[in-house]
């Protein structure tokens, strides 16, 4: 699949021809289907706002706050209490301890000491996936589990992902609400002021913009820098957040 782990490996990440296409594509559907304005607000509960308490998920938190710059910590929280509550309102069979691993360590590919470490990567998704798995053989994690996460954290910077992958698929839709706003209307508000007041932004916009420069600058056949082609930039820029 376009965008899954194996792809990297095997594209080292650059987008071709077929490959732009798909997106584009891809990009035209979503833009059609945002345009439901009645869809129902999501429904959540207090508990919705709690990360998995478990050995793996700990031992990632630590790990996050070692490596990742705070604005992008409270993200990756975030990330995770999106998508969660996307999972619970569509019914979706997900396990909440790998897609909390998957949400925390989704831009360790971002992060100073994880990012351009060698030429055979292209794409800080991929590079970020393969790192995030060496830390998670560290720590004794089943290689299918380990495979899953990595196909999320790959899979993350596509358009879109299909429901039979949950964990990747809610992580990308997690992450589009938090970085463009994506479906935000259907949080309630009291929902958005618990988790910013939980995990303030931090000027969010406009510290991970020039993260994503770079990565376009330093890789310019790659996923982001595609997105950034097609005004990627303005929809972080507008999207409903104050920062």
């Amino acid at each position: 699949m376009i965008g899954d782990y194996n792809w990297g490996l095997k594209t080292r990440g650059n987008l071709n021809l077929m490959a732009k296409i798909y997106f584009t594509y891809q990009a035209i559907k979503a833009k059609r289907n945002s345009q439901n304005k009645h869809a129902a607000t999501f429904v959540y509960r207090e508990g919705d706002l709690n990360i998995p308490d478990s050995k793996s998920v700990n031992q990632t938190i630590e790990f996050l706050k070692d490596t990742h710059q705070e604005f992008l910590i409270n993200h990756c929280y975030r990330t995770y209490l999106f998508g969660n509550v996307i999972g619970q309102n569509e019914r979706l069979k997900f396990d909440k301890e790998l897609f909390a691993i998957a949400s925390l360590l989704h831009d360790l590919g971002l992060t100073k000491n994880h990012q351009f470490k060698g030429p055979d990567c292209k794409c800080f998704a991929i590079e970020g996936a393969t790192e995030a798995g060496t830390f998670l053989e560290k720590q004794n994690v089943e290689k299918d589990k380990i495979k899953r996460v990595q196909d999320a954290i790959s899979l993350h910077l596509n358009i879109k992902v299909p429901t039979n992958l949950p964990e990747a698929y809610l992580l990308n839709r997690g992450a589009a609400v938090d970085v463009i706003g994506q479906n935000i209307k259907r949080f309630s508000a009291n929902f958005i002021g618990k988790t910013i007041t939980q995990y303030p932004r931090l000027n969010f916009k406009s510290e991970i913009h020039p993260l994503l420069k770079q990565q376009c600058q330093e890789r310019p056949q790659s996923r982001i820098a595609f997105l950034y082609q097609h005004r990627f930039s303005r929809l972080i820029k507008n999207a409903a957040f104050e920062e």
